[in-house]
């Protein structure tokens, strides 16, 4: 390998190392407390987004819980955008439908995987000077 490569390999990885560590300290100050009377999965979802990036994330949910996923961005981008979809793609929340709320509280009747799609709306700029925020995805389930 090429040391110049080498370099540029490093370099990459401490710049998503450095972006991962931002986004953790935005979720710790300001996601958590959407959470309140649910206990955080240990699971950490989150990524830097631009106005025009889209996700997709499947999850399990177990029978008998009660759940609580949010969806938590930056200020500086626009309100992420957010739907919820079983394994035959059927809409169980779409967030644009109810309000723009930054979370859905449900329970399944049934083990199962759910879809969760989110999309940060607008379109990059072509200049390449778009706004850049963390995105997280957190499941909480509620305590006893």
């Amino acid at each position: 390998m090429k040391l110049s490569t080498l370099i540029a390999s490093l370099f990459i990885l401490s710049t998503v190392n450095t972006a991962l560590g931002q986004c953790r300290t935005f979720v710790k100050n300001n996601c958590k407390a959407d959470l309140a009377g649910y206990v955080p999965g240990e699971n950490f979802n989150a990524a830097k987004f631009m106005p025009g990036d889209q996700a997709e994330l499947s999850m399990t949910m177990y029978s008998g819980q009660d759940y609580r996923l949010l969806i938590c961005g930056q200020k500086n981008i626009p309100a992420v955008e957010f739907e919820v979809l079983d394994a035959e793609q059927n809409v169980l929340f779409n967030n644009t439908e109810n309000e723009m709320v930054n979370h859905f509280d449900f329970r399944v009747a049934g083990t199962q995987n759910l879809l969760v799609r989110i999309k940060v709306p607008g379109k990059s700029n072509p200049s390449g000077i778009s706004p850049q925020g963390c995105v997280a995805i957190m499941l909480g389930t509620k305590m006893l």
